[in-house]
């Protein structure tokens, strides 16, 4: 699930809940998460930390059914159920 809302909104649900471990998937590999709500940002960070390929500006998706993705914007608050899967790719906006 995810929420929309103001930025010190989103700061206080994630500073809330960080309790709980859960693995995501990002890029076809594990990623350890400590909260049950995080920002993409957040999901992107952890990824890096834990050895995924990626950069900070790469657009994250969640996907929500077998080969369906949608894009996470940066100030959503992806609340983590089950095990998720990401796929965070470059940025290509040549504008």
């Amino acid at each position: 699930m995810i929420h929309r809302g103001s930025e010190s909104e989103m700061v206080q649900v994630v500073e809330s809940e960080a309790t709980v471990e859960r693995t995501v998937t990002v890029n076809g590999q594990p990623v350890a998460i400590t909260c049950e709500r995080i920002v993409a940002a957040d999901i992107k960070r952890a990824a890096m930390e834990q050895g995924v390929l990626i950069d900070a500006d790469f657009v994250l998706s969640v996907e929500y059914e077998p080969r369906k993705t949608r894009i996470v914007a940066e100030e959503e608050v992806i609340e983590v159920e089950g095990s998720m899967c990401f796929v965070a790719v470059a940025n290509d906006d040549n504008s």
